[in-house]
């Protein structure tokens, strides 16, 4: 009897329990019918709104959607399709989305696209939003130089290097010229040092420096760093030029017209493309009159050598 008892239990309990489930499931399903009913009647009701009430909630949707994305929207329609940079702004608000819309105007990417009044508006921009945002202060730098503003370049490349430091040596490279054009040698001279001692093999860095110690005469001096730069570049006809105008101001005559006639040979093979570059910046569309003028002057300096 107890353990026919303790099992009758037993199977109460599970009778009872079934019973809770049936009864679960009774109302679940009463709920569902409800919810049916009401979505049926609600269908009819409003069958004719139900077209406007779906794009209603698409748009709502899409709204969300754009909002939500709308930094990676931004940068992905500028990239692929260059749209309207302000609305990309408003799209996507980042200092640096506004750098590289600045950069796209200033053809840094080597797109063609040159345009300095809009690149020097979105670096603005960029330094609105942040201050201290890398490069603006840099590439305001660079634009002041070309329009030949050397007093605001110099204020800002300082700016920059106050901010960023070593970080984009390549601002030490770019305040060397300012200073060069500033007949400011010394200056000019510890910038491109300081930047050659970061890339020792820059030929850019290496001319400019040369033409540096060139304008104070030190031909000596110019030589040396010219030949430094030529025994990594061989066939660079900006740095066999100098190395040429210098040796003919030392009087070394044939020496000078070797260097002089290797870099005319060289020059000769340029193009348009090479000239820009050469100088990153500058408008693309006067390449080949930059191209045609150092020609010229290489051709000017080996006139002097063979006539003496």
């Amino acid at each position: 009897m107890l353990k026919r008892q303790a099992f009758l239990k037993a199977g109460d309990t599970l009778s009872n329990n079934d019973k809770k489930r049936e009864t679960r499931s009774d109302r679940n399903a009463s709920l569902f019918c409800s919810i049916l009913l009401v979505m049926n009647l609600f269908l009819l009701r409003y069958k004719k709104y139900l077209l406007d009430i779906t794009l209603v909630i698409v748009v709502v949707l899409f709204i969300f959607g754009v909002y939500h994305f709308r930094t990676q929207l931004g940068i992905a329609l500028w990239n692929k399709l260059h749209l309207s940079p302000q609305v990309m702004l408003t799209l996507n608000t980042d200092a640096v989305f506004a750098v590289e819309i600045g950069n796209y105007y200033f053809n840094v990417y080597g797109d063609d696209v040159y345009d300095l009044k809009k690149a020097e508006k979105y670096f603005k921009k960029a330094i609105q939003i942040d201050p201290k945002v890398p490069d603006a202060w840099h590439q305001l730098a660079r634009i002041d130089f070309l329009h030949g503003d050397f007093d605001s370049a110099l204020y800002k490349i300082n700016k920059q290097i106050e901010i960023h430091g070593d970080n984009f040596m390549a601002s030490y490279y770019i305040r060397g010229l300012i200073h060069g054009f500033r007949k400011e040698s010394e200056m000019a001279e510890s910038d491109f040092l300081m930047f050659l001692e970061w890339d020792p093999i820059n030929w850019a860095a290496r001319n400019d420096l040369a033409w540096v110690y060139f304008e104070q005469a030190r031909y000596e001096d110019t030589f040396v760093v010219a030949e430094r730069g030529i025994e990594y570049f061989p066939n660079n006809p900006w740095l066999l030029n100098i190395a040429g105008a210098s040796l003919l101001n030392l009087e070394r005559y044939k020496e000078a017209e070797i260097f002089l006639s290797h870099a005319f040979l060289q020059a000769e093979q340029l193009t348009n493309r090479d000239w820009e570059k050469a100088y990153p910046g500058n408008d693309p569309r006067i390449a080949s009159q930059g191209l045609a003028e150092m020609k010229e002057a290489i051709k000017r300096n080996l006139s002097l050598v063979v006539n003496k």
